[in-house]
């Protein structure tokens, strides 16, 4: 599935607005953000729903939800908190955007549930989602 890119935090950065439509070119996308400090990105499928996701210092979070806005809106929750309490603070547009505890994931997964994505267009059921 092709994955339109839109960096919420550096609106300059090479791969902002690029489509992408491998796996391969995803992973190494987050693998060059990974220890970035942490930002918001846009991955909008052409099935219609989105992943919006933070990625950086070796953390991540996760929401999927419509393009169009309707519902749902369902954010990942991990296994293994690698954080166990407060925030997490993601920038988009230079604003902090905080991110709870419960719904920090670690790099690896945030990298797994990107890659199922972009390969079949759906959340992972591999992860526990929540409403948010």
């Amino acid at each position: 599935m092709k994955l339109s890119y839109l960096n919420q935090q550096d609106k300059f950065g090479p791969m902002n607005g690029k489509t992408i439509e491998q796996a391969q070119k995803l992973a190494e996308l987050l693998d060059n953000a990974r220890n970035k400090k942490p930002f918001v990105a846009w991955f909008m499928g052409e099935n219609e729903f989105q992943l919006t996701a933070g990625v950086g210092l070796g953390l991540g979070f996760v929401q999927y939800s419509r393009l169009n806005g309707d519902p749902p809106y369902l954010v990942a929750l991990s296994a293994r908190r690698p954080v166990k309490k407060g925030f997490v603070e993601f920038l988009a547009g230079n604003t902090p955007t905080p991110i709870p505890a419960r719904n920090v994931l670690s790099f690896d997964e945030l990298r797994q549930i990107a890659l199922h994505f972009i390969e079949t267009g759906e959340r992972s059921e591999a992860f526990s989602w929540e409403p948010i």
